[in-house]
C-alpha cells in the first residue's frame, strides 16, 4: 500500500518538534532556571540548579549571577534563591492581558436574562474603551458599544469607570490629547464625578453615548488590578425606577460573579 504525503499510519505519526531558536543557548538556560521557580518551589538552591540542569557549577553561579542582575531573583539566605518583587510587575501585566471571555459569558448571558436588557463587558485599551464580549436582550436594542469598536472612555457609564482607573498624573495626560475634544465645563465636571465613580467602583448614566439610552455599570478587580467593567444598557423609556434598582443589583452581582471567577481561575 502506498501513502500520499499527507498521511501516514497510526503507529508513525510524526510529531513537529518545536523550532529551536539558535544562537541563544545561554539565555534559554537562564530562563528555564527561572522557570524551575513555582508555588511548590518558592526557592532555589544552586544544588538545586546542578540537579536539573546538566551544566558546570562555574556556569550554575553565573546564570543565577544573571538572574540577579536583572532584578528577577534575589538572594534570601546564604545560597537560598526566590524571586524578586520585579515578578510581580510582570504578574500585574500578565494578569492585565488575560482574555477573560470564557469566563464573562455565562456571567453577561445570566445578566440579559435576570434583566431582559442587554449586557456587556468592557476594558479600556490605551485612550478607548472596547467592549470584548455582549449578551443581547430579547429585544435588542441599537447601540455604539459593539464587540471591538473603540470607543471614548469619557462617555457612558463603563467607559467613565474605566477612566477613573487612571491615577492623578495618567489622567491629565490623557485630558491633555484630549484637547478639545471636551469642553471645558464638560472636563471639570467629568473630573468631579471621577472621583466618586473611584470610590464606589459603579457608575449610571443617561444618553451619553447613545440618545434614550441608559446604564448602569460596575468595576471589577481583582488583586488590586483593574479587569474591566460589566454593564446593562436599555432604553430609558421603558425602565421603572424599580427596574433601573434591579439591573444595578444584577450589575454589582455580576461584578462580584465575575471577580470571584477570575480568581478561581487564576488562584489569587
Amino acid at each position: 500500500m502506498s501513502l500520499s504525503a499527507d498521511e501516514t499510519p497510526d503507529d508513525q505519526v510524526v510529531v513537529a518538534e518545536p523550532q529551536r531558536t539558535k544562537g541563544v543557548d545561554s539565555a534559554r538556560r537562564a530562563l528555564q532556571i527561572l522557570l524551575e521557580f513555582s508555588e511548590n518551589t518558592p526557592e532555589l538552591t544552586v544544588d538545586n540548579v546542578l540537579e536539573k540542569h546538566d551544566i558546570s557549577v562555574p556556569s550554575a553561579y553565573r546564570y543565577i549571577s544573571l538572574l540577579r542582575e536583572l532584578d528577577l531573583i534575589e538572594e534570601r539566605e546564604k545560597g537560598r534563591f526566590v524571586l524578586s518583587p520585579q515578578i510581580l510587575r510582570l504578574s500585574r501585566a500578565a494578569e492585565s492581558m488575560i482574555d477573560f471571555r470564557a469566563q464573562v459569558q455565562p456571567i453577561l448571558n445570566h445578566m440579559a436574562e435576570e434583566t431582559g436588557e442587554t449586557a456587556l463587558y468592557l476594558r479600556r485599551v490605551n485612550d478607548s474603551a472596547v467592549c470584548l464580549a455582549i449578551a443581547e436582550s430579547d429585544h435588542p436594542i441599537s447601540i455604539s458599544f459593539q464587540p471591538g469598536a473603540l470607543m471614548p472612555l469619557y462617555g457612558g457609564a463603563a467607559a467613565k469607570l474605566l477612566l477613573s482607573e487612571l491615577p492623578p498624573a495618567k489622567l491629565t495626560q490623557y485630558f491633555n490629547r484630549l484637547g478639545s475634544a471636551l469642553a471645558k465645563p464638560a472636563r471639570k465636571k467629568l473630573e468631579h464625578d471621577l472621583e466618586k465613580l473611584r470610590d464606589t467602583g459603579y457608575a449610571e448614566s443617561a444618553g451619553e453615548v447613545d440618545r434614550g439610552v441608559w446604564a448602569s455599570a460596575a468595576s471589577v478587580h481583582t488583586s488590586g488590578i483593574s479587569v474591566g467593567a460589566l454593564t446593562v444598557v436599555a432604553p430609558d423609556y421603558r425602565l421603572t425606577d424599580a427596574h433601573k434598582q434591579h439591573i444595578a443589583d444584577t450589575v454589582r452581582a455580576g461584578a462580584k460573579a465575575f471577580r470571584s471567577e477570575i480568581e478561581r481561575r487564576t488562584g489569587a
